[in-house]
């Protein structure tokens, strides 16, 4: 049984919790759409949609949780139909509002894409880097070798 010593480093590289990222993630979404409110006329569907993709992308490309970044892109897409596309928080369909939302997620999976592409270099070199470690270490003596009895055992004995 192993135990890790380092909550940060069991964690990974996620070290925000997750309601705290979809709270910066939501807010940074309001203030997109408000930006493509001020840019762009009622009319210019495309141009509004566009500011909202590229700030979901961005989030996306920045933030290691996946959760936060699907429910940032979630309710970025409902703010865009619901105040962009619509008005007054009217959730509904009209003039293909749900198509370009769409457009929305496509930007997110684009940053998640840009990020794990980033991030993949580093990995393998992480990776390899560990496996030099392992094969650089000696097999231990007999004498640093100590046997416990497992946790499930039928006698009521335990390791710790």
């Amino acid at each position: 049984m192993a135990v890790d010593r380092n909550l940060w480093e069991a964690r990974g590289a996620q070290q925000t919790p997750t309601g705290v990222s979809v709270a910066i993630g939501w807010t940074a979404m309001i203030a997109a759409s408000l930006v493509a409110a001020a840019l762009f006329s009622r009319s210019e569907m495309p141009g509004r949609v566009l500011v909202v993709a590229v700030a979901a992308g961005a989030f996306a490309a920045m933030v290691p949780d996946l959760r936060a970044v699907a429910a940032a892109t979630g309710l970025a897409m409902a703010t865009f139909v619901g105040f962009l596309a619509n008005q007054f928080g009217e959730l509904t369909g009209g003039d293909g509002a749900w198509s370009y939302a769409a457009v929305i997620g496509f930007g997110a999976v684009l940053g998640i894409g840009y990020r794990f592409m980033r991030q993949a270099p580093q990995a393998r070199r992480a990776h390899s880097e560990r496996l030099q470690v392992m094969a650089d270490q000696p097999f231990p003596d007999e004498r640093d070798v100590a046997v416990a009895p497992p946790d499930n055992a039928f006698d009521g004995r335990r390791a710790a």
